[in-house]
């Protein structure tokens, strides 16, 4: 029994699982270079490739408006495994790039994150203007929350 839960830890370890760098939710100002990136945790063997889509579309490994790279065998501390990260470089980002983009990999779970071209200025500042006032709103009722539960366990004492 002992043999078989040394092994299921292993195999644990070793389970890939792959992740977005950076926010799920990107803002990119229109005419800039964008670079998304995935990475694959944990895979015994590098993925023989990484899939990029907008959408439902597959997305050719190098056109004119963008391409992909891929780092294979990066040693993770500690661990047999290795990560790979792959890459989309979108060149001179417009409107029409906003939207889903999925990293595919052969050998773990897709990931997906959004990617969202605003143009000018005005877009800019009320995109910040909007992450900000959310930011508050979760800032105070997390204060609230931790207030309550401070008082709830001030009763019981």
């Amino acid at each position: 029994m002992k043999v078989y839960l040394i092994i299921a830890k292993k195999l644990q370890k070793h389970v890939p699982r792959t992740e977005i760098l950076g926010d799920p939710d990107r803002y990119v100002k229109a005419g800039s270079t964008v670079i998304l990136r995935c990475i694959v945790r944990g895979a015994l063997e590098p993925p023989t490739f990484i899939m990029w889509y907008h959408g439902i579309d597959q997305l050719a490994a190098d056109s004119k408006r963008h391409k992909t790279t891929l780092d294979r065998n990066i040693s993770e501390f500690e661990s047999d495994a290795h990560s790979t990260i792959g890459s989309l470089i979108i060149e001179s980002a417009k409107k029409r790039d906003t939207g889903n983009y999925t990293c595919s990999p052969s050998n773990s779970p897709s990931v997906t994150v959004t990617l969202n071209v605003i143009n000018g200025e005005s877009s800019a500042s009320a995109v910040t203007s909007s992450a900000s006032v959310t930011k508050k709103f979760y800032s105070a009722c997390s204060l609230a929350l931790i207030f309550g539960l401070i008082m709830i366990g001030g009763y019981r004492t």
